[in-house]
């Protein structure tokens, strides 16, 4: 009798045991009863396509294995997407019910913190986790001195120095002028001037000299910039904004942007200045590395005579003397408070995306920078390259990033109250300043000015004063001071 017992008790103890080896989800994630998230961005073009895909095959694959289903909607330009945001969170008529995950700056990401909308991604990563990242890039999202991630970092960018080669080289040749000026701004100042006189003396109209250089994010410049003399225009400390203004840092460089501007050596025409170098108006340009795929292949001329170019990168260039630094920049994806399972759910995609096999495929695809220390080894980077081709611009484009991350200081303001506002005063304060005085001394020499001397009229102590005393004025208006 004994034995009879004993044989559906072992059986059924075995049943058991077997249903406590089965490997459970902390969270409850199940393939049975999948979880669906929503992710909004703003990527476009190329990016979309390379976005899409790998949503597509996260699903295939790991959301599959695991439960989880992505759902990715693109909301326009980031502007577009951080105003549907608001929108949602408003509940204005017709607006969408919020997603679980969307793309943002930092400061829009501080200001939905300040709502206590923002999910702590630290929950959900070891700390060795979070040591696989770029420092600069996981302290995007460290508000307060906390060691709270409110913003986890998927793909970056920083910028670059792009040239048309073709009109470089036929520049160089004929004034010996070489590849060293690239290095420094005082350098691309110098042969900025130097290309604007040789333009102006292949002709017999004098003070019809060409730009050499332009550049995009403005704000970018002045912030960068003052950095690497010494002050950071923006920090924040026991919750207090500071301004570092510097009148000696500005002036450096206005010296080195609003001097050249006015005397036409540097140059801003079309939205961007890709744009310009495809209309043969400038030759160099300072830009985001994800705006790599937008640099032309020909440039077509005013009176439409057209012909191809060949383009070189470099790193971006800095203040002799200096430690190199550089803007760190590129939305991250903030995770939206919600229910435990939902928001590991989130980060169980948002770490299999930035994986370096996946976050590499994205950069070569869409001009971005991968997020994690070890995209730059060697044995890990080569098989990309060989895949995009190790002389193309895309590859050029990712071996500079990934140099610029890892060599650079690379630097983020702190969001504040009031930051992008003061953020829009760099960008537009000096560069506006420029293209209103470049024309005005335009219309000086069409009423028969000298342009030396019509340029001398701008490019005083005075007007130096004037603008930086009224630049300082709106920031500390803006902040608060």
């Amino acid at each position: 009798m004994k034995k009879n017992w004993i044989l559906p008790i072992a059986f059924v103890s075995c049943l058991f045991l077997l249903a406590g080896c089965e490997k459970k989800d902390p969270y409850g994630l199940s393939p049975k009863d999948p979880v669906t998230i929503s992710v909004w961005h703003y990527y476009n073009g190329v990016q979309k396509e390379e976005f899409d895909n790998l949503v597509r095959a996260f699903n295939e694959n790991e959301g599959r294995e695991k439960g989880i289903v992505v759902k990715a909607y693109n909301k326009g330009s980031i502007d577009e997407l951080s105003n549907t945001i608001n929108e949602s969170i408003e509940h204005r008529v017709g607006s969408d019910p919020l997603p679980d995950v969307f793309s943002a700056y930092a400061d829009k990401v501080y200001e939905v913190d300040r709502m206590g909308l923002a999910a702590d991604l630290s929950d959900y990563l070891t700390s060795d986790e979070i040591s696989e990242y770029v420092d600069a890039y996981m302290e995007e999202g460290r508000f307060g001195g906390s060691d709270s991630v409110k913003v986890f970092p998927i793909a970056k960018s920083t910028e670059i120095l792009t040239v048309n080669k073709t009109d470089w080289d036929k520049f160089a040749a004929a004034t010996g002028e070489t590849e060293d000026a690239f290095s420094t701004w005082e350098g691309i100042t110098r042969v900025s001037q130097s290309y604007y006189r040789w333009t102006d003396s292949l002709t017999e109209t004098p003070g019809d000299g060409k730009a050499f250089f332009g550049r995009d994010a403005f704000a970018n410049y002045m912030i960068i910039g003052s950095l690497q003399l010494g002050h950071e225009i923006f920090s924040v400390k026991d919750g207090k904004t500071v301004l570092d203004f510097d009148k000696e840092a500005m002036k450096k460089l206005w010296d080195n942007y609003y001097v050249p501007f006015v005397n036409g050596y540097f140059g801003a025409y079309g939205r961007f200045r890709s744009d310009d170098v495809k209309t043969g108006q400038l030759v160099a340009f300072v830009g985001a590395t994800s705006g790599i795929s937008y640099f032309p292949t020909s440039v077509t001329l005013e009176d439409g005579t057209n012909y191809e170019i060949k383009s070189k990168l470099y790193p971006l260039p800095g203040f002799a003397g200096t430690v190199p630094c550089a803007v760190s920049q590129g939305a991250g994806m903030m995770v939206l408070k919600s229910e435990e399972k939902r928001e590991y759910a989130a980060v169980c995609f948002l770490k299999w995306f930035t994986d370096t096999s996946q976050n590499m495929k994205f950069a070569i695809g869409s001009g971005y920078l991968p997020v994690k220390k070890a995209a730059a080894e060697q044995s890990l980077l080569k098989p990309f390259l060989q895949e995009a081709g190790e002389n193309s611009a895309a590859s050029q484009n990712l071996i500079i990033g990934l140099d610029t991350a890892n060599r650079y200081r690379l630097y983020t303001s702190k969001p504040f109250q009031g930051g992008d506002r003061a953020r829009e005063i760099l960008q537009t304060s000096m560069a506006s300043k420029a293209r209103e005085d470049y024309q005005k001394i335009e219309e000086l020499v069409t009423q028969g000015t000298d342009r030396e001397r019509a340029v001398a009229e701008f490019v005083t102590d005075e007007n130096f004063n004037q603008w930086y005393e009224d630049t300082r004025l709106q920031l500390e208006t803006v902040i608060g001071e």
